[in-house]
C-alpha cells in the first residue's frame, strides 16, 4: 500500500469498488434516493467521477470526489462522514473565528472571535475573500460537500466545520489574507492561524468562562426573566433522553413556581436527535392526545438487519426480532401511528408558547416544531426549518470496504402531522424573522403584550 502525507493511498480499482458499494447500499436501503435528482443523472455523475480516478488517492482526496454525489440527492440523513480524525492528526493552523455561511449574499459573515483572536471584528462583518478565494466560491464548495434538503441548511451546517473545509479544499497554511467590508469600505488584513489543538483549548476556556451554568447542565438550559413572567428553554440538541427527562421535570417545576406565563423554546441551533424528546416536551404542552407523525414508510434492507443484530449482540432475540431478521429485503411497508395519551403531569404549561426556528433546525427538532404548529400550541417564529415535514430519516450506517469511510443512509420516509403528500418543505414560521433576530423580536412581542 502506498502512502501520501502519512495517509495510505488507494488504487483506482479500490476507489471505484467503494463507489459501487455505496451506490448498491443506497439503492438497497433508501426508499427513493432519486426523489429530487434523477437516477440517470446520478448514474452519469457517478461514471464521470469513476473515469477521473486514474491515480491512487488518499481518503481525504477521495472524500472530496465522492461526497458531492450524495449532496445532489438532497437528503440530509444520507451522507458520508468527513475523515476528521485524519485532519485532527495534522493539527493545522486555523482561523480563530466562528462564521455564518449563507447560500445568498453576504456569503460569509463573522459571528464571534475566540479568546485572544489576533483581529477583533464586529459581529456580522462581511467577508469578501480569504486567501484570494471569493466568499461565494468558498460557500458553494462547502455546500456541495454537505447533504440536506436545502442549500440554506447545507451552508448553515457546513459552517460548523469551516476550518476543516478551508484547509482541506484550499491547503491553507500558517497565515490567512482576509478581505472584509467595514463601514462600506473594503479592508485587508493578514491573520496568523492558531494550531487546532491550541484553538480548541481556547474555545473550551471561553465556553467555560462565559457559560458555567450552561456547561453544568450539559446540553439544555433554562433562563427565567421574572420581569415579564417569561422563561427561555435553550435546546441545542435532542440527544440524551434520560438526562433530558430529569431536566424537563426540573424546568417545568421551576416555571410553575415562578408563575411563568410566556415560554420561548429556542431550536435555532438544534439539528435533531431523538424524537422521543419531542414527545416528552409535548406532554408538558399538549391539551389533547397527540402524535408527531401521521405515518412512516420503511424499506427493509440488509443494513437494517445488521443494525438490529449489532444492537442485540450477546442478547436473546425476541419473536419480533426473529421475524424482522427473516423478513425479505426490499419489502416496503407503511405504519400508521396512534395518538400518545397525555400522562398526569402536575406542571403542565398553559401559557403562551413561542418556538424559534432557523434553517439549521433539522430532523426531530423540525418534527417537534411542526407538531406545535399543527396542534396550534404556540407561534413559530424565525426561518423555515431545514428539516422538512415530509422527510427521509432513521439512518443506518456502514463503512466503505476499502477506504473505511463511514456512510449513512435513510431507511424511512416520515410524514409529519399536517403534511400533505406534496408538502416537500420545512416548517413555515407563523412570523418570519431572520434567525439571529428572532429572540429579540419575540421578547419585544411579549413586552408589548405585557407592558
Amino acid at each position: 500500500m502506498l502512502f501520501s502525507n502519512a495517509q495510505p493511498l488507494y488504487s483506482p480499482e479500490q476507489l471505484k469498488a467503494d463507489i459501487d458499494t455505496m451506490v448498491r447500499y443506497l439503492e438497497d436501503t433508501h426508499i427513493n434516493p432519486y426523489y429530487r435528482y434523477g437516477k440517470a443523472l446520478f448514474y452519469k455523475d457517478v461514471e464521470q467521477v469513476k473515469e477521473q480516478l486514474r491515480q491512487p488517492l488518499d481518503v481525504t482526496s477521495f472524500y472530496l470526489r465522492v461526497q458531492p454525489l450524495l449532496g445532489k440527492l438532497e437528503d440530509g440523513h444520507t451522507d458520508i462522514k468527513p475523515p476528521l480524525a485524519l485532519y485532527n492528526q495534522q493539527n493545522p493552523y486555523e482561523l480563530p473565528y466562528a462564521v455564518k455561511l449563507s447560500a445568498t449574499p453576504p456569503y460569509i459573515t463573522f459571528t464571534k472571535a475566540y479568546l485572544t483572536a489576533p483581529l477583533p471584528l464586529p459581529a456580522a462583518t462581511e467577508i469578501i475573500s480569504i486567501n484570494g478565494i471569493p466568499a461565494q466560491k468558498i460557500t458553494e464548495d462547502i455546500i456541495n460537500l454537505n447533504t440536506g434538503e436545502t442549500r440554506a441548511f447545507r451552508a448553515d451546517f457546513g459552517a460548523g466545520y469551516f476550518n476543516y473545509y478551508l484547509h482541506t479544499l484550499y491547503k491553507t497554511g500558517k497565515t490567512y489574507t482576509i478581505h472584509y467590508r467595514l463601514n462600506g469600505r473594503k479592508v485587508k488584513a493578514v491573520v496568523k492561524g492558531i494550531r487546532r489543538n491550541v484553538l480548541l483549548n481556547k474555545i473550551n476556556v471561553q465556553e467555560t468562562a462565559t457559560s458555567q451554568q450552561h456547561k453544568a447542565q450539559s446540553d439544555y438550559h433554562l433562563s427565567i426573566l421574572p420581569n415579564n413572567s417569561t422563561a427561555i428553554l435553550d435546546l441545542p440538541t435532542f440527544d440524551n433522553l434520560q438526562h433530558f427527562d430529569t431536566f424537563l421535570d426540573s424546568a417545568f417545576t421551576v416555571m410553575a413556581a415562578e408563575n411563568i406565563q410566556n415560554l420561548i423554546i429556542d431550536l435555532r441551533k438544534n439539528s435533531g436527535g431523538d424524537s422521543d424528546i419531542g414527545d416528552a416536551i409535548l406532554q408538558y404542552l399538549a391539551r389533547t392526545p397527540f402524535r408527531q407523525y401521521d405515518k412512516v414508510v420503511e424499506k427493509h434492507s440488509s443494513l437494517l438487519i445488521q443494525r438490529l443484530l449489532k444492537q442485540k449482540a450477546g442478547k436473546n432475540l425476541s419473536k419480533w426480532d426473529s421475524a424482522f431478521i427473516n423478513k425479505p429485503v426490499h419489502v416496503v411497508s407503511t405504519e400508521t401511528y396512534d395518538d400518545i395519551t397525555l400522562t398526569t403531569i402536575p406542571n403542565r404549561f398553559t401559557g403562551k408558547l413561542y418556538v424559534l426556528t432557523s434553517t439549521y433546525t433539522f430532523s426531530s427538532a423540525a418534527d417537534f416544531a411542526q407538531a406545535v404548529k399543527h396542534y396550534k400550541l404556540g407561534k413559530i417564529i424565525g426561518e423555515e426549518t431545514g428539516g422538512w415535514i415530509i422527510s427521509y430519516g432513521d439512518i443506518v450506517s456502514s463503512k466503505l470496504p476499502n477506504t473505511g469511510l463511514t456512510f449513512t443512509i435513510s431507511s424511512k420516509l416520515y410524514y409529519n402531522m399536517g403534511a400533505g403528500v406534496k408538502d416537500w418543505h420545512g416548517v413555515i414560521p407563523d412570523i418570519a424573522q431572520p434567525a439571529d433576530e428572532a429572540m429579540q423580536y419575540t421578547l419585544s412581542l411579549i413586552q408589548k403584550a405585557h407592558p
